[in-house]
């Protein structure tokens, strides 16, 4: 059976509820609806098809080994987008986040499961795919001046798992110190 993997870091339940009432605005107010079947998120890794369990045991086993590393804060600050497809919250750059998708990338590698990484670009979805070019500037528009700043502590990330047409909540990895970190084996160490 294949599985499908999104890793990602979901901030708490209260700035999630504060982020699916602005997303709930602009689906109602706009009519597009595809955001909404996502939970709200910043991907650290893209989705990634797995059909074999020595595959999947593999996916996780990398991703325990990206855990060592330590609790940050994440700010999100006002609205952006990807012109003409994609509203989003900005996500701050700050060197946790960016340690932790590299850390993440890097043990994911050598499991070639995607052909090429994009660049990372931190950003927290509002719409996107069913938003076409005349609708995504009415967006724009009416979000232009609004401000809107939640931060919050990560000390995990998530791997979600694409059932019955909607991404669900599949195993968190909570972050472990780094000095805990088993060492390689050396025979000159």
């Amino acid at each position: 059976m294949e599985n499908l993997f999104l890793v990602c870091i979901v901030p708490p339940i209260s700035i999630a509820e504060d982020i699916n009432e602005i997303r709930t605005y602009i689906s109602d107010k706009f009519n597009v609806h595809e955001s909404l079947k996502r939970p709200a998120h910043i991907t650290l890794y893209p989705p990634v098809k797995l059909s074999a369990y020595n595959a999947e045991k593999s996916f996780f086993k990398a991703l325990t080994d990206a855990s060592f590393h330590q609790p940050f804060t994440q700010v999100l600050r006002n609205f952006n987008s990807f012109p003409e497809h994609t509203f989003y919250i900005d996500v701050e750059q700050n060197e946790g986040l960016i340690l932790l998708e590299k850390q993440i990338t890097k043990a994911l590698q050598p499991l070639k499961l995607i052909e090429k990484k994009e660049k990372f670009n931190p950003h927290l979805t509002l719409a996107f795919r069913d938003v076409k070019p005349p609708v995504f500037k009415q967006i724009s528009a009416e979000f232009k001046d609004r401000k809107f700043k939640r931060e919050f502590l990560v000390s995990s990330f998530s791997v979600y798992r694409h059932m019955d047409k909607r991404w669900q909540p599949f195993k968190e990895f909570s972050f472990k110190d780094a000095d805990t970190k088993p060492k390689a084996l050396s025979l000159f160490g």
